[in-house]
């Protein structure tokens, strides 16, 4: 596996591969106006995915959040809805090596506000109880364990395409282990949902959902498929992270937080690039569309004569789809849950509900 970082013709100075300093630096001053709510995200997901892969940062990697740290009771007294990333941010940076322990302060005034009581949904609720306790304090949800993982085991839905459920089931998944610092006994039916959802991110050929699954999959100590793993592999020559101003949010710069993240979490160099000084954009080349738009257009034009087969909606779908769609199902198709993915996502049992008669306001 090799990196390959090209830079445009604006580069400017750059470090010594690996050392993070830059892209800090990057992400804290030059990416998102600092504090608001893009920078907030951007960062935490920067320095938690750092922090996940037990990184210990010299001081002046980390002085450039100084600001941030030093203003975070400011922060929370006045933008209090932001409690769970500046929770996370203040927990992460200290993880890091950054001195202060401030977090444990923080959580008890997030605790006295009774801010927890407000969240709606029990994702937000598994984050929050996940951040209070590693900042020492305990949050009692009754009820919250049982749910999760009757969500995350209704196995076949994650192998239609859902952009949030499939972000809900790894984050689930990401909560109950504490990103991979605590061991996690999975029931089967949520083991297969993690598969069947890794099935759809290889035919989508989404990167960045498969590094995630492949987490979630190492986390709950299950076996990563050779063929996802290698996906996502493949994928670490193809960033291209250019001294330039990030105009908007379209970069891939999550895609290559995760990519680099699952790397190190299977032993490699994670984060051995060679970062320039100053602002950053990361881009990954990406097809117009995506193998499962193909293969999801050319199965509804099927209706009824749909099948769960494979090799037999192959057979009826090919003039319809690209060289790319093909090769891309049929490299799927040898791993042992495809057949299970591909009899759901084709929605063979699903009836047909028939015309829907149209009505007139107030009928």
């Amino acid at each position: 596996m090799s990196n390959v970082v090209r830079f445009s013709s604006h580069a400017r100075a750059t470090t010594a591969p690996g050392q993070l300093a830059p892209l800090l630096a990057a992400f804290a001053r030059h990416r998102r106006r600092p504090g608001d709510a893009f920078w907030l995200k951007e960062n935490a997901e920067l320095l938690g995915i750092l922090a996940a892969c037990n990184r210990k940062l010299p001081d002046l990697a980390l002085a450039v959040y100084e600001p941030f740290y030093d203003g975070i009771a400011a922060q929370l007294a006045f933008h209090p809805q932001y409690y769970r990333m500046l929770l996370s941010l203040t927990l992460s940076l200290e993880a890091l090596g950054y001195p202060g322990g401030k977090s444990a302060g923080l959580a008890d005034w997030i605790l006295a506000a009774g801010w927890p009581q407000t969240e709606v949904n029990d994702l937000q609720r598994a984050e929050t109880r996940l951040l209070l306790a590693r900042a020492g304090q305990r949050a009692d949800m009754p009820g919250l364990d049982a749910r999760l993982l009757g969500f995350i085991s209704q196995s076949e839905a994650f192998a239609i395409p859902n952009p949030r459920a499939a972000y809900d089931l790894l984050h689930v998944v990401f909560y109950l282990s504490d990103y991979g610092r605590q061991p996690l006994d999975l029931p089967q039916p949520a083991c297969d949902s993690l598969h069947l959802l890794g099935c759809l991110a290889h035919l989508d050929g989404n990167g960045d959902l498969l590094a995630e699954v492949c987490l979630a999959l190492r986390f709950a100590g299950l076996p990563q498929p050779a063929l996802w793993r290698q996906h996502v592999e493949a994928e670490v020559a193809q960033f291209r992270i250019e001294a330039l101003p990030c105009a908007d949010s379209s970069d891939a710069y999550h895609n290559y937080l995760v990519n680099r993240w699952l790397i190190d979490a299977n032993g490699g160099q994670g984060f051995s690039d060679i970062f320039p000084v100053g602002p950053m954009q990361f881009s990954l080349p990406r097809n117009m569309i995506s193998p499962l738009r193909e293969w999801s257009q050319a199965l509804l034009s099927l209706g009824a004569t749909r099948s769960s087969d494979y090799a037999a909606m192959r057979a009826a779908c090919l003039p319809r789809l690209s060289p790319q769609a093909v090769a891309q199902a049929d490299a799927g198709a040898e791993t042992p849950y495809f057949q299970r993915f591909f009899a759901a996502f084709a929605r063979a049992s699903v009836p047909f509900c028939g015309p829907v008669p149209l009505r007139r306001v107030g009928a």
